[in-house]
């Protein structure tokens, strides 16, 4: 019989475990519920040769038979939940016969507090105060809920009674106001239905003076004197005097119950002993300021305030809406002036390109294409004279034409000069860096003066090459026309028309009433139509040429009409 098998390591994690006394003593190896995985090495006297013994082994609990040992006569366990368990290890030799006794080792696993009999007994403990604790809340606040009902019942009540005089009182301020054509017809019925209404002693109304600098009695009644009197010796406040000048650097409604206890108050004809001042404001901007003051304390209410903010906020609308209405018929009388200005201004502009001595000398110059037999030319160039005129009179009646239009005209009054000065000048006209020229809005007529300025009086006076070149861009959502020439300058140019006696004047009309135009345009549509004129100059300082930059709005006709 081989001997009994004897428990020579017990570890927790590799960490050893001495176990002696508990084996011996037959205690369990008590243990925490984070060591759950055990090693339990275990051995038998073999006298024989080696392996002729063989274990066996079984941790109650967790396996339900017998496990034979392998060679490392160990045996591992895992992640073991938390309770008590008994280790049992047996042996057998080569002629299958066990061990005398089965070697034990009790292990127990104690589970965390909160698996623990007690802590259960402290949660049902806890639920139960807390569910005793709930009930009483519950039971204090639903009589709490009953009173608040009964209050709340009883300031609805008060609530509504307070709202129907406070529409009433609203109502009849709203209706007062509505045939009021002017900011002192608004302020003088205000302040005299203020006291009539709400029982005041008295009510002043202040305006910002001209220069904002300080608030001035516009309208005024009750104790403090007559319309009359008011009117004759206005009573002025600035920013920090009183209740009102505090009002005006607020920006911000007050209500004072007792006058003595306030160091804002400032007496005006005699002391008073409450006062309520409220700002009339639009859109965060202060207008004017209500004043009215009491002789007894206490007098104002919270609904007092209220009434007087809800005016203030009518006042403040009605005033705005007045100015308004003035404005747009100011603006209206403004506007049918600056139609009539443009009107000429078009006028002009087609005078301009009707010029008599321009359709004398294209006719005298297709006429000596007819004398010279060169018939199919003066047919060309009669034909082009023919539609350029058609074009102008149809587009004088427009303020907006498409750029494809006006480069189309532009195109047949160059091919008309060209034939008067015997195609002595040569032009382009640029339009890649436009995207569609049929789809940009340009003031009707309004290259042409320019163009015929460059000609006569730039490029005709030049000896040698004469180049005009007209370029079309959109620039950052502009259009920019870009018209440049070669000629001998402005200084040159001027000097030569002083030589000319009238000349100057009559010259210079249509670049001028041009500029007239673009002047005009930018006040009507609010929006930035610009010419600007540069002497171009060589590197000895001597004029090149001359640069006419016009930049105009993209489409103005189609966001603005």
């Amino acid at each position: 019989q081989p001997p009994n098998v004897l428990i020579t390591g017990f570890s927790v994690f590799e960490k050893e475990i001495m176990v002696d006394a508990e084996i011996k003593n037959e205690q369990a190896v008590q243990l925490s519920y984070k060591e759950n995985s055990l090693r339990i090495e275990f051995a038998s006297l073999d006298f024989w040769t080696s392996g002729s013994i063989k274990y066996f082994y079984k941790l109650e609990g967790v396996d339900k038979d017998w496990i034979q040992a392998d060679r490392n006569q160990a045996a591992i366990y895992n992640q073991l939940n938390n309770g008590n368990y008994v280790f049992k290890i047996k042996c057998i030799n080569r002629d299958a016969v066990y061990s005398k006794e089965i070697t034990t080792l009790k292990i127990s696993i104690n589970p965390p507090f909160w698996k623990t009999w007690w802590f259960y007994l402290l949660t049902v403990c806890g639920t139960i105060l807390i569910i005793r604790q709930f009930i009483k809340w519950r039971e204090k606040n639903i009589k709490a809920i009953e009173d608040e009902k009964l209050k709340v019942e009883q300031l609805n009540a008060d609530q509504y009674k307070n709202k129907l005089e406070l529409e009433q009182i609203i109502n009849y301020f709203s209706s007062s106001l509505i045939n009021k054509n002017s900011v002192d017809d608004v302020l003088w019925d205000v302040s005299k239905n203020l006291i009539a209404r709400l029982g005041f002693e008295d009510c002043m109304i202040y305006l910002w003076n001209d220069d904002k600098t300080k608030m001035t009695q516009r309208a005024g009644h009750g104790l403090k004197g007559s319309a009359e009197d008011i009117v004759n010796s206005h009573f002025d406040v600035a920013a920090g005097q009183g209740l009102v000048g505090y009002v005006m650097q607020t920006k911000e409604p007050v209500l004072v119950p007792d006058t003595t206890k306030d160091n804002r108050y400032r007496v005006d004809d005699i002391n008073r002993l409450s006062e309520i001042t409220v700002p009339v404001i639009y859109d965060d901007e202060l207008i004017g300021v209500i004043d009215s003051e009491h002789h007894q304390k206490n007098f104002f209410t919270a609904q007092h305030m209220q009434v007087l903010i809800t005016i203030a906020s009518m006042v403040s609308n009605k005033i705005k809406s007045i100015e308004s209405e003035n404005s747009l018929h100011q603006a209206r009388i403004e506007m049918l002036g600056i139609n009539e200005k443009l009107s000429e201004a078009r006028l002009e502009a087609l005078r301009s390109q009707m010029n008599p001595h321009f359709i004398f000398n294209s006719l005298n110059a297709i006429q000596e294409c007819i004398l010279t037999n060169q018939v199919d030319s003066a047919y060309h160039y009669l034909s082009q004279f023919s539609r350029l005129q058609r074009m102008v009179l149809n587009n004088s009646a427009k303020e907006f034409i498409s750029l494809q239009n006006e480069l189309e005209m532009l195109k047949l009054y160059l091919s008309l000069e060209s034939l008067r000065f015997s195609q002595s000048f040569t032009y382009t006209i640029d339009t890649e860096k436009t995207e569609d020229t049929d789809e940009l809005m340009v003031p009707s007529m309004l290259l042409q003066p320019y163009v015929e300025n460059a000609i006569w009086h730039g490029l005709r006076n030049k000896t040698g090459d004469k180049i005009l070149s007209i370029n079309c861009a959109e620039i950052n959502g502009r259009l920019v026309i870009t018209i440049d020439d070669n000629g001998i300058g402005r200084a040159s140019a001027s000097a030569i028309k002083a030589q000319k006696l009238g000349a100057a004047a009559a010259d210079s009309k249509g670049t001028i009433m041009s500029s007239e135009r673009i002047h005009i345009l930018s006040l009507k549509y609010q929006s930035d139509f610009s010419i600007e004129i540069k002497d171009k100059l060589n590197e000895r300082n001597e004029a090149t040429g001359t640069t006419i930059i016009i930049t105009l709005p993209i489409n103005i006709e189609t966001q603005n009409l």
